[in-house]
């Protein structure tokens, strides 16, 4: 199987930040990971820049195994087709970025 990653980076509409985190955190992420193939998830704030132009605040890592990747994005949609999926309403889609990654190397360790 291969190893996925989900990256999502986001930012919360002004003034609903409160509810954003709150969305994301205890919502969102249950949801996403209910599906088959993802294991769990977390989400970072930006600390510090150090290139491009992106404006998006926060980042949210999902981690999933899939020998049919594609099928995880379509269950995805299909979650949110059925209604089963809580929409993003506090969220800024406009500058929402989300992209599935599949491992290409391995894992680098330090020491």
């Amino acid at each position: 199987m291969a190893k996925c990653k989900l990256v999502a980076l986001t930012t919360p509409l002004p003034g609903k930040e409160a509810e954003f985190h709150d969305w994301y955190q205890n919502t969102h992420l249950p949801e996403i990971i209910s599906i088959p193939g993802f294991e769990g998830a977390q989400r970072f704030s930006l600390v510090a820049k150090m290139m491009g132009a992106d404006e998006n605040q926060y980042l949210a890592i999902y981690d999933a195994e899939s020998d049919n990747p594609g099928a995880l994005m379509a269950a995805m949609g299909e979650l949110a087709q059925s209604g089963k999926m809580t929409p993003p309403i506090y969220q800024d889609m406009a500058t929402t970025y989300t992209a599935l990654f599949t491992e290409c190397g391995d894992y680098v360790k330090a020491g």
